[in-house]
């Protein structure tokens, strides 16, 4: 009977995201990204990757995917720093520059219909990565960022 009033994973992962995202929007994307970069320079930094810790990085993706969602429901973008510093501020491992892209991608849904990581930019050219393109269009996605960014913003508001 117990296990019945118990949230559901589901609502406690979409819980755990607001309050993370709710921290989020209280610090400035340059904030984010200096954060990010003083756990880069610690020796005690613990980093998240697909191989090393399948099992975090998994976490990693939801929460990035979620709060990625509640930027599209207000029509802006998210920067990558961003992003970053909200795993490590849920998870206390951050997210290697070299898995970035990996991530990004994550956060996409084949049933979406739309590239959610469209909205995950750069802070100094705010907008996706080199790559990004390239790889949309191998998913047959094949207009601008901005007409990719429009189609998430409408999927999602």
């Amino acid at each position: 009977m117990a296990a019945a009033n118990s949230p559901q994973p589901e609502e406690e992962t979409q819980r755990r995201a607001d309050r993370i995202y709710q921290r989020l929007s209280q610090v400035e994307a340059g904030q984010a990204q200096r954060h990010v970069l003083a756990a880069e320079q610690s020796d005690t930094t613990v980093y998240v990757g697909p191989v090393d810790t399948p099992h975090e990085w998994e976490k990693a993706v939801e929460l990035a995917r979620l709060i990625t969602i509640k930027r599209a429901q207000r029509r802006d973008t998210i920067t990558f720093g961003e992003i970053r510093w909200a795993i490590f501020d849920d998870i206390r491992m951050l997210v290697e520059q070299s898995t970035l892209a990996d991530l990004a991608m994550g956060v996409n849904r084949e049933s979406d219909g739309v590239l959610l990581s469209s909205l995950i930019v750069h802070e100094g050219a705010g907008k996706p990565g080199d790559e990004f393109l390239q790889h949309a269009a191998s998913l047959g996605f094949d207009l601008p960022v901005g007409a990719l960014q429009r189609q998430a913003y409408q999927h999602f508001s």
